[in-house]
């Protein structure tokens, strides 16, 4: 069984070609996990089944409300040392200590982490000072390499090898011990997100790409007569698909996307 969450289609990618390299029928989304008042993810795996996890690296960390799903979720027919237990992540580039918070998520889970890799695939988020996708040259290069990455990863899952492989990077516990707990606390508001009314066509696809359901489409006034724009509704992780799914580009974070670029993963 592989569990994934996907914001701007990175993991849902790599999630689906890991499941067709190891042959894996079982493919869980857990979208529907990340709403609020979501119930409780129950897994129940056979024996010996492996239990795969993929998801994005959210500053150097797991995505806001992810870790709760994994602690809270229900796992039955699971033995230590029987259903081998792996995560891969996607990075723009390094991820810090992750399996170590990973490792410590899974552990209140009642589960033993086995192992853990992490792929490179072309940036999304925009909002730090510099932060910017991925120039066309850089993004073409990760989308190709990433397949044989993902194969590698593949037939070391089927070796059930054990151990951290992830990018770890320079300065990896301040960027997940310091770092990541302030940005989850400070730096997940949706208070910033504006829309230009000029630009907006109602289309709803920043609605349906949210993977929290934070956004509903409203009249800005209901009293007047209006079309109808996307309003936030506070439980953001700041992933940014409204911002990318945009088709026309019209959803801005104040002056923090003034000037960046936009990304949908093609494959």
């Amino acid at each position: 069984m592989i569990l994934y969450f996907s914001a701007t289609g990175n993991s849902r990618y790599v999630a689906n070609t890991l499941a067709k390299e190891l042959g894996e029928q079982r493919l869980v989304d857990l979208r529907a996990y990340m709403v609020k008042d979501a119930p409780a993810l129950t897994v129940t795996l056979s024996e010996n089944e492996p239990l795969g996890i993929v998801f994005p690296v959210h500053s150097w960390g797991m995505p806001k409300f992810f870790a709760d799903i994994l602690e809270n979720m229900h796992i039955q027919g699971y033995e230590a040392g029987k259903n081998y237990v792996y995560m891969l992540c996607t990075c723009g580039d390094d991820v810090g200590k992750l399996f170590e918070m990973w490792s410590g998520v899974m552990k209140k889970a009642g589960v033993e982490a086995d192992v853990a890799y992490s792929i490179a695939m072309p940036n999304t988020y925009v909002l730090f000072p510099g932060f910017d996708v991925d120039n066309p040259e850089k993004r073409d290069q990760k989308l190709t390499a990433a397949p044989v990455a993902i194969h590698h990863v593949a037939t070391q899952i089927k070796s059930r090898t054990k151990g951290d492989f992830t990018h770890h990077g320079a300065m990896a516990g301040l960027k997940s011990k310091v770092i990541h707990p302030l940005f989850i606390q400070y730096s997940t508001s949706d208070k910033g997100f504006a829309v230009d009314a000029a630009t907006c066509i109602g289309c709803g696809k920043c609605q349906q790409a949210c993977p929290t359901s934070n956004i509903q489409i409203v009249k800005p006034n209901p009293t007047k007569e209006g079309k109808l724009m996307p309003e936030w509704q506070g439980r953001c992780l700041n992933c940014l698909a409204c911002y990318h799914y945009c088709p026309t580009h019209a959803i801005a974070y104040g002056t923090k996307t003034k000037g960046k670029h936009f990304y949908i993963c093609p494959l």
